[in-house]
């Protein structure tokens, strides 16, 4: 009953959006999934091949990224000055001019010569709520806004590439290397590269472990527009939100992807693009978040996507299977190395109902056996839709609401400071129970190398304590409110 009534508080508002007419959310055709950015013209036409020069296709940084706002239109029904008249169409039509972000590497004749790319960003952001400084400095579960009243540097991320040419016929190949340095390096580790075995990262650069330096993509590509292979390191093909900051509408994250699904997996994946319709992806890995897979059990991982022929509509099915260890006490012969069959899967519709307002609905779901106290299975499973609106050429609108349930306390663990144990007070969970958070935000891009997001977030829980610990507020409520900036400056 608690799963129903979650979901139709999540949809409600959506039955009176249903679309009629539409442009496509941005999508990622290797990887597949779509992205919850439809802002400002910041990511490529839905059905693109390929975009080139990204670090990678699920979170591509585009070139032609946040306009100018551009003088109206004769007969545009008053749409620049906020209005839609009659439901839209025509009306609502949004018109900016192209605009190519300034890329510091762009003019490097050997760069050229060689068909690589080196390009990136700096993204720094600060988080507060009302009353005092949280003892333990940390905003709880939340993520990658953690911080509590300190400036982050969360990414200073470089992506150097050289993409398949865009060739039905002829073979090609290429590689991918991403770097992440800052506050955000604390997530997407993987063990065995940029962390050891116990999940301690290998290249921090201060005494608390807050700054360092993870390696998020590593991989060889080759094929060609139809078919294609990549062997290495990658993103997850899972979940609507990413890692790289320039492809989310929102600082802060949801807990769908902070703690449903793995952030990277080391292997190999291929890609079948049928038409502009189909696009299948399937492979094999080393599981969740790990390099070198001590126990040598494979990973199974693969993804549907599904573009309509207007490119109006995008719904993206994917999901990973693999051995892994058993985060709760539901280990009944008490090995730490236990390792058991874990579940995960993601559905994801992207619809534009206009030139103007868009959304996206995520359902996650996951499970682990013998996961749960006492031996039994394991679940999670969550809900979140996003609503994105033009008010114009530099600036969006944004909302998401959110509703996971981390049935037996086995998911919502958050990251600490990795050296002492309660760091993060929260980072003693698992808590068993439901969580929420409704957000809402702006996007305002003055040109295309440069993205300004303030949000304000709302969070609740609801369920057991954990030992008498909350998840909020160092360990002392059951919820928060939480504002947060963060700007960033591509190169």
């Amino acid at each position: 009953m608690v799963r129903k009534t979650a979901y139709l508080w999540i949809l409600s508002p959506l039955a009176l959006l249903w679309p009629t007419s539409a442009v496509a959310v941005g999508q990622d055709v290797t990887s597949g999934s779509p992205v919850a950015i439809s802002y400002a013209g910041d990511m490529p036409p839905a059905g693109d091949a390929k975009v080139p020069a990204a670090p990678d296709a699920k979170a591509p940084m585009a070139d032609a990224a946040a306009p100018a706002a551009a003088a109206p239109a004769a007969g545009d029904c008053g749409c620049n000055a906020g209005g839609c008249g009659n439901g839209g169409g025509d009306c609502c039509k949004l018109t900016c001019p192209d605009q190519t972000v300034a890329r510091l590497f762009g003019d490097c004749c050997w760069l050229k010569c060689h068909d690589v790319t080196v390009q990136g960003w700096v993204e720094s952001g600060y988080a507060w709520h009302d009353g005092q400084r949280n003892p333990d400095g940390f905003n709880g579960p939340d993520g990658f806004n953690d911080r509590d009243e300190e400036f982050q540097l969360n990414q200073f991320y470089t992506t150097i590439q050289k993409a398949l040419k865009d060739n039905d016929c002829a073979w090609d190949w290429g590689y991918t290397v991403d770097l992440l340095l800052g506050t955000d390096y604390r997530y997407p580790l993987s063990k065995g590269l940029d962390a050891n075995d116990a999940g301690i990262p290998r290249w921090n650069f201060d005494s608390r472990n807050f700054y360092g330096l993870a390696m998020p993509q590593a991989y060889l590509e080759f094929g060609t527009k139809c078919l294609s292979y990549k062997v290495g390191h990658f993103y997850t093909l899972l979940g609507n939100e990413v890692v790289p900051a320039t492809g989310n509408v929102f600082y802060s994250h949801s807990y769908m992807f902070l703690y449903a699904y793995p952030f990277t997996h080391t292997g190999a994946l291929a890609t079948y693009k049928a038409n502009d319709q189909l696009t299948l992806v399937a492979g094999i890995t080393e599981g969740w978040d790990n390099f070198d897979d001590t126990d040598e059990n494979l990973g199974y991982t693969g993804e549907a996507i599904l573009t309509s022929k207007d490119k109006h509509t995008t719904l993206t099915s994917a999901w990973h299977w693999s051995n892994e260890p058993i985060v709760s006490g539901g280990n009944p012969g008490g090995d730490p190395a236990a390792r058991e069959g874990r579940f995960v899967s993601s559905l994801i519709l992207a619809h534009d109902l206009n030139d103007r307002l868009s959304y996206v609905i995520e359902n996650g779901d996951g499970f682990q056996e013998n996961g749960e106290a006492g031996g039994g299975t394991a679940t999670w499973f969550g809900i979140d839709s996003y609503m994105m609106y033009k008010l114009n050429c530099c600036w969006t609108a944004a909302s998401r609401i959110e509703w996971f349930r981390d049935t037996d306390g086995t998911r919502v663990a958050p990251v600490g400071d990795f050296l002492t144990p309660n760091g993060n007070v929260a980072s003693v969970g698992g808590f068993a129970g439901n969580f929420y958070d409704i957000t809402a935000g702006l996007n305002y891009h003055p040109n295309g190398n440069v993205q300004v997001r303030p949000e304000i977030r709302y969070d609740w829980f609801s369920g057991e304590e954990l030992n008498g610990v909350k998840p909020y507020h160092a360990g002392t409520s059951n919820h928060q409110w939480i504002y947060s900036v963060d700007a960033i400056v591509q190169f």
